[in-house]
């Protein structure tokens, strides 16, 4: 599922993304688990747009990528 989810990020956020962000598939696969470490209780990952836009955020933050 993850490597779904990896390639759905990348589709956006990616070199030629609808978002394009330069982000590698490595710095997606380390923002999602930086992502899914940092969770609250009340919230669960379902791989969909607000699990994408978390992972943006951890890009923007963590590797100082520029969102469009």
């Amino acid at each position: 599922m993850l490597s779904k989810f990896f390639d759905y990020c990348l589709s956006f956020y990616g070199s030629g993304g609808l978002y394009d962000m330069g982000a590698t598939r490595d710095q997606i696969e380390q923002a999602t688990a930086h992502m899914l470490q940092h969770l609250s209780p009340s919230d669960y990952f379902e791989g969909d747009s607000v699990d994408r836009e978390r992972v943006r955020d951890v890009l923007i933050q963590k590797f100082g990528l520029v969102f469009p």
